[in-house]
């Protein structure tokens, strides 16, 4: 690297801390059973292709590999071999945006469903789930007023406490992908820079 150059150190932070963030993801999605799910067969149509996800660690690598030769040699042929290896790999990145994008909701447990939300508290009468009271007993609840206005306030109230339990339950795990494809896109607008500044 010429002496004075600090573009290709920042370059080197920026993808150091882009390769952080995608380690972040890949362990969720190997802990969330994402192996198991890209190895069924028929797969299921959110499951991340191992090619695909192998293909963009393995190009990030080995672009990342050579950018290191280029800070330690100052070798240009090395920044615009990384930069080569550099630009399939955020193509097959690109593409894993839809598997990534329900990430911030509903976390997945190792089967694929989804993991319940904290814990509501429900009023004993009225059933857990949608659909589930019989229709006689709700032609029943309907024709008397009393047990119709305690159904009504039943309800208002498992509503409220699910708005609640939503608005209060605010995660940061959006943030991950968003930061790993920001930095992504930071580090190869500074890896062109760096390697123009070696012609």
């Amino acid at each position: 690297m010429p002496s004075g150059h600090a573009l290709p150190l920042y370059t080197l932070a920026s993808w150091l801390l882009t390769e952080l963030l995608g380690a972040l993801m890949l362990r969720s999605w190997i802990a969330s059973g994402g192996i198991r799910a890209a190895r069924q067969r028929p797969a299921p149509s959110d499951a991340m292709s191992l090619p695909v996800l192998a293909g963009h660690a393995g190009l990030n690598l080995a672009g990342l590999v050579c950018w290191i030769g280029f800070v330690l040699s100052g070798a240009a042929a090395l920044a615009w071999l990384a930069l080569a290896f550099m630009v399939p790999a955020i193509g097959l990145g690109i593409s894993t945006v839809t598997i990534w994008t329900p990430y911030p909701g509903g976390r997945r447990d190792a089967g694929g469903s989804a993991e319940p939300g904290p814990e509501v508290s429900r009023p004993a009468r009225l059933p857990a789930g949608p659909g589930v009271m019989p229709e006689h007993e709700l032609r029943r609840r309907l024709s008397d007023d009393e047990l119709s206005a305690q159904l009504v306030d039943e309800l208002l109230s498992r509503n409220f406490a699910r708005r609640r339990a939503r608005t209060v339950n605010w995660s940061l795990r959006p943030l991950i992908p968003l930061g790993h494809g920001v930095l992504a896109i930071a580090t190869f607008l500074l890896a062109v820079l760096a390697a123009i500044g070696t012609v």
